[in-house]
């Protein structure tokens, strides 16, 4: 996963336990000690909380650090595949060599 897409997934769980949790960008601002512009940026994928700042979250939120970095769960074998094909479409060569090679050396292939 490259530091873009890590980003982009935290930032997408810390707006999602936001909004369960009926918080504005500035409530949440103010308790975890950022400003707004900063819970913007980090729910846009645009910067990266530090790791107190990500521990923080997890506090206010009751969760643990490590609910910010899990992929969603995948329901079924359809999304499971669609998932893969739109990964493999988005992969340069050498990513799909690589995958290929993890795949046969499991002998999923």
């Amino acid at each position: 996963m490259k530091d873009i897409e890590i980003k982009e997934l935290v930032g997408k769980k810390i707006k999602k336990y936001r909004q369960k949790n009926n918080l504005t960008q500035f409530r949440l601002g103010e308790l975890v000690d950022i400003n707004q512009r900063q819970i913007a940026l980090i729910e846009s994928g645009k910067s990266f909380p530090s790791l107190p700042t990500l521990a923080n979250f997890a506090d206010v939120f009751h969760c643990s650090i490590a609910d910010f970095f899990e992929v969603e769960t995948i329901t079924s074998e359809r999304e499971l595949k669609e998932l893969l094909k739109q990964e493999i479409e988005k992969a340069c060569f050498d990513d799909c060599k690589r995958l290929y090679t993890i795949m046969k050396s499991f002998m999923i292939i």
